[in-house]
């Protein structure tokens, strides 16, 4: 294959064949904040233990805003040691749950649904901790935006396929994705992914980057001695042995549920 970019034929049969396979019919649309919560936990995991982590943390709290001064390292404990890059996605889940209450003053991203598309794009691309298959997938499930989820798992998976060089890094397989895949398919090639490699896994994951896990909100220091936190790779981590696999099962709306009560309690410390 092309070494300096993608091979178009195999990506073009693997994108018509992925439009094809997806599940029919339109799954169950979340608002926004509870979409987002729930890709920080799908990303590369299998959809059994989204379902059982999503579970676990959505019944040990009240609404989005306890989920958001929780620390961090409870919620990785709450996952467990086996659950995919468990310390590095609730450390950016926290720095972006706390992004969005400094920006709004509230838990909710329902402001978004008056913006242009790519002025969504932005503003969630720009959240502290934000990762890029989160964001693509809260643009496209929840504002119509086409934009390509693309995590580690299926950048290695698509690599196996020969689609791209090995090197290719995964903002550049996101828009080369974009550009050859229609709007109107995004949602089905997304959703045909997610059904073909929910059990794959590869043999070998990169080593995982350390990522500053925050114990709660920002505290407020003096500006004399006030340090900048460390920056989230955009690119999500992964660890060195692959996750265990499992069988495939749609996740509930658990989430979902938290999005009541997170308008009754908009802007509630802990």
């Amino acid at each position: 294959m092309n070494k300096s970019g993608p091979n178009l034929d195999a990506l073009n049969k693997i994108i018509k064949r992925l439009i094809k396979a997806a599940p029919s019919g339109r799954p169950e649309k979340l608002e926004p904040l509870a979409r987002l919560v729930r890709a920080f936990l799908e990303f590369d995991c299998d959809s059994n233990r989204l379902l059982a982590a999503e579970t676990r943390i959505m019944s040990s709290v009240v609404d989005f805003n306890e989920l958001r001064v929780t620390p961090a390292i409870e919620l990785a404990a709450s996952l467990g040691v086996r659950y995919p890059f468990a310390e590095a996605r609730c450390a950016m889940l926290h720095r972006t749950l706390q992004s969005i209450f400094d920006r709004e003053h509230q838990m909710s991203l329902d402001g978004l649904h008056g913006m242009k598309k790519a002025d969504i794009r932005k503003y969630l691309q720009t959240l502290a901790g934000m990762n890029p298959y989160v964001e693509a997938v809260v643009a496209l499930e929840c504002f119509d935006v086409a934009a390509a989820p693309v995590d580690t798992k299926l950048q290695l998976w698509l690599i196996s396929k020969d689609c791209f060089p090995a090197e290719t890094n995964l903002p550049e397989m996101q828009h080369v994705l974009e550009k050859h895949i229609r709007a109107g398919d995004m949602l089905k090639f997304h959703h045909g992914v997610r059904k073909e490699i929910d059990e794959w896994s590869p043999k070998v994951w990169p080593k995982a980057a350390k990522i500053p896990s925050p114990m709660l909100a920002p505290p407020v220091v003096n500006a004399s001695t006030a340090t900048q936190p460390a920056k989230s790779p955009v690119e999500p981590p992964a660890r060195s042995h692959a996750p265990a696999k499992s069988a495939a099962s749609k996740p509930t709306a658990s989430i979902a549920k938290l999005s009541g009560k997170a308008r009754h309690h908009a802007g509630k410390g802990k």
